[in-house]
C-alpha cells in the first residue's frame, strides 16, 4: 500500500531494501528508460525492478547497452527530444571510464542525465549484505572515483545512507534538470543498496524540481532592440536556441522585422533553411559586412583566425551561459552579454524592434529581405544543379547523396549529423523546417550519432530516425551494440555512412597548417587511412540490421527507399554509400 500526504508532504511508499527505493525515485521523477551496462554492482537493482515487475508495481525499463558509450549518447538523444534528464547506469570505475567521450558532448551539448555507478562495496568480512565478495571488489576500489568525470559534470556525490536516498536523488535529477542542463554522477555502494529498509518518503518533484530560467534584464533588452532596429547589415548567430520549440519561430519573426540573414551552426534546428534568411552555417561570409551581430546560444560565434567582426560593429549575445564558465579561454568581445532563456528573451526582443522601426527602418528591411531571398533562391537552385550534376557521374558525391536523402525523407524525419567534414553538404541539401527534427552532438568526441538515434526513436517512437555519419564516426559509435540494442529494443534507426575511407578532418588540418607538406606531395596520409573499408553491411546483418553496400550514383534512390522501408517496418537498417575520396 502507498501512503498518501498532503501534496507538500510527498508520499510513502513500502520498499525492502535501497534498491527498490532507488527504482521508487526513479519513477517519482518521471524515468521511463535506464541506459544500463551492468556488473556485479548493480545486480540489486536489476532484482528491484523484476520484482517490481512481477508484483505489478511501476517500474522503468532496463535497456541494456553492450557498450557504455552506447549508453550515454541514448540518454543525450532522448534528452534532446524529451528535455527530461535520463538515467545511465554502469558499473564501477571501468564503466565509469568507457562513458568516454560521450561526457565531453553531454557537457558541451547541454544534455540533462543523471549518470549512476556502482561502487566497490565498502566492508569484507561479513559486517554487512552486499561486502566485498570477488577479488575485483579490490582492485576497482580507486581513491576518488568521481574524480574521473568531475571535469565533464555540474554535480557529483555518493550515496552514503538509506535514510536521505530519496533526497540525494532528487537533488541530482534536480541539478541535471537545470538550465544549463547537464550530467550529473552519483556512486551507489553495494551495501547501501541492499541495506534492509520498511518504507521510505517520496519528496514532491515539484517541490525539488528544476530551477525557472531567467528573463533577460529590460533595460539590455530595450537597449539591444534599439540598435538592432537602426542596424544597416544586422546578422544573426544561432546554436542551441532550437531546444526550445517556440524560439525558432521567434527568430523568424525577429529576422524578417530587421532584415537579418541568420547563420546557424546547429545542436538543434534554428532556424527554417527554407526560408529567405536562411544563410547556412558558415558565418565568414557575413561577418565582415555586419554592423549589428546578435548572438544567440552559442559557444562560438565565429574563429578570429578565420575573420573578425568589423572594429565598430555591435555584438550582442543572449545565452542561458553567456560568461561560459566551464570554458577556461572565452574571450569574444560582447557589447551587450545578456543572461537569459532565449525562449523569454527573444519574444521580448521582437516586440522591443517592433514598437521602433520607423517607416524608413521598414522600407530599408524589405529591400534587404528580396535581397536575400533572391540569394537565398539562387543558391537552392545552383546547388540543386551540381546535385543534379553529381548524379551522372561515375562516383557518388556527398552532394548527390545529401540531395537524394532529401528527396527521400520528410520533414517529420528526425536526422542527426556526425558527418564532420561532409556536413555542410548536409547543411546545404537537407531541407529542415521544423524545431525537433535535427539534431547534432554539440561536442567533439566522435561516435554519438548511433546511440543517441537510439534515444531519439525511444522518444519518438512514431517517427523515423535517420543519422548521417562518417564512417569513422560510425565505427566510433559502437555499432554492434547500438545497432544491436535497436532491434532487441525496438527503436530502429538508419545510418547512412558517407564513407570516404579516411580521416578527413585530420588531413584538412594538415593541409591548412603545413603547406607543400610530404604527405600531400607523395599522397601518404599516415594514420589517417581508412582503406580497405569495413564491410559495414556485413556487420548491420550481424547484428539484426539490414545492411546494403552502395558504390553506383543512379543506385542511391532506390537503395535509399529499400532502407527506410525496413526502417518502417521495424528493422534497424545501414547505407555503407561509398563516396569520393577528398
Amino acid at each position: 500500500m502507498t501512503s498518501q500526504g498532503s501534496g507538500n508532504q510527498g508520499r510513502t511508499v513500502p520498499v525492502d531494501y535501497g534498491a527498490e527505493g532507488f527504482v521508487e525515485m526513479l519513477n517519482s521523477n518521471g524515468v521511463e528508460y535506464v541506459f544500463i551496462n551492468s556488473g556485479t554492482d548493480t545486480f540489486p537493482i536489476q532484482e528491484a525492478v523484476t520484482k517490481f515487475g512481477e508484483l505489478g508495481r511501476k517500474t522503468p525499463k532496463l535497456v541494456l547497452c553492450p557498450d557504455e558509450a552506447t549508453g550515454i549518447a541514448a540518454a543525450h538523444g532522448h534528452f534532446m527530444s524529451s528535455r527530461k534528464p535520463q538515467a545511465v547506469l554502469v558499473h564501477v570505475d571501468a564503466g565509469t571510464l568507457q562513458l568516454g567521450g560521450g561526457l565531453h558532448n553531454a557537457q558541451r551539448g547541454r544534455a540533462g542525465m543523471v549518470l549512476f555507478a556502482g561502487r566497490a562495496p565498502y566492508t569484507f568480512d561479513g559486517e554487512m549484505a552486499g561486502g566485498k565478495s570477488l577479488n575485483i571488489h579490490w582492485i576497482q576500489e580507486q581513491l576518488d572515483q568521481a574524480g574521473a568525470v568531475r571535469n565533464f559534470t555540474k554535480w557529483d556525490y555518493e550515496l552514503r545512507r538509506t535514510e536521505n536516498l530519496q533526497y540525494v536523488m532528487q537533488r541530482a535529477f534536480q541539478v541535471a534538470g537545470s538550465e544549463p542542463a547537464g550530467a550529473v554522477y552519483m556512486t551507489l555502494p553495494r551495501e547501501i543498496l541492499m541495506e534492509p529498509m520498511s518504507e521510505m518518503s517520496v519528496p514532491p518533484v515539484e517541490r525539488h524540481g528544476p530551477a525557472t530560467t531567467p528573463q533577460a534584464d529590460h533595460h539590455a533588452i530595450e537597449s539591444a532592440a534599439e540598435v538592432l532596429a537602426r542596424a544597416q547589415s544586422p546578422l544573426i548567430i544561432t546554436g542551441q536556441s532550437g531546444r526550445n520549440h517556440s524560439t525558432v519561430a521567434a527568430i523568424v519573426e525577429l529576422a524578417e522585422a530587421i532584415g537579418a540573414p541568420v547563420v546557424s551552426e546547429p545542436v538543434y534546428m534554428n532556424f527554417p533553411t527554407d526560408h529567405p534568411m536562411f544563410a547556412g552555417g558558415g558565418v565568414q561570409p557575413y561577418l565582415k559586412d555586419a554592423d549589428v551581430i546578435l548572438a544567440i546560444d552559442q559557444d562560438v560565434p565565429y574563429i578570429p583566425n578565420h575573420g573578425k567582426p568589423r572594429p565598430d560593429a555591435t555584438i550582442i549575445h543572449i545565452d542561458m551561459d553567456p560568461i561560459k564558465e566551464s570554458i577556461p579561454l572565452w574571450v569574444f568581445p560582447t557589447d551587450y552579454l545578456i543572461q537569459a532563456d532565449s525562449s523569454k528573451a527573444i519574444p521580448a526582443l521582437v516586440d522591443a524592434v517592433n514598437g521602433r522601426l520607423t517607416q524608413a527602418d521598414r522600407a530599408r528591411v524589405d529591400e534587404r529581405f528580396q535581397i536575400m531571398k533572391d540569394r537565398h533562391d539562387g543558391r537552392r537552385r545552383e546547388a540543386t544543379d551540381v546535385a543534379l550534376a553529381h548524379g551522372k557521374q561515375s562516383v557518388i558525391t556527398p552532394q548527390w547523396l545529401s540531395y537524394c536523402i532529401n528527396q527521400a525523407i520528410d520533414q517529420d524525419t528526425i536526422v542527426l549529423d556526425e558527418c564532420v567534414t561532409n556536413s555542410g553538404s548536409v547543411s546545404s541539401y537537407i531541407e529542415r523546417t521544423r524545431p525537433g527534427t535535427f539534431f547534432k552532438s554539440g561536442g567533439s568526441s566522435l561516435g554519438w550519432a548511433l546511440g543517441a538515434s537510439l534515444g531519439a526513436k525511444l522518444a519518438n517512437p512514431d517517427k523515423d530516425v535517420v543519422n548521417v555519419v562518417g564512417d569513422g564516426a560510425f565505427i566510433y559509435g559502437c555499432p554492434t551494440s547500438s545497432l544491436w540494442t535497436a532491434a532487441v529494443y525496438d527503436a530502429p534507426f538508419l545510418s547512412i555512412i558517407y564513407n570516404n575511407q579516411i580521416h578527413n578532418a585530420p588531413k584538412r588540418a594538415l593541409l591548412d597548417g603545413i603547406s607543400d607538406s610530404y604527405s600531400e606531395r607523395t599522397d601518404k596520409w599516415v594514420g589517417m587511412e581508412l582503406s580497405p573499408s569495413v564491410e559495414f553491411a556485413m556487420l548491420a546483418q550481424s547484428c539484426h540490421a539490414y545492411g546494403e553496400k552502395v558504390e553506383d550514383p543512379g543506385d542511391v534512390p532506390g537503395a535509399l527507399d529499400r532502407a527506410l522501408n525496413r526502417l518502417r517496418d521495424g528493422q534497424p537498417a545501414v547505407l555503407d554509400v561509398r563516396i569520393e575520396r577528398p
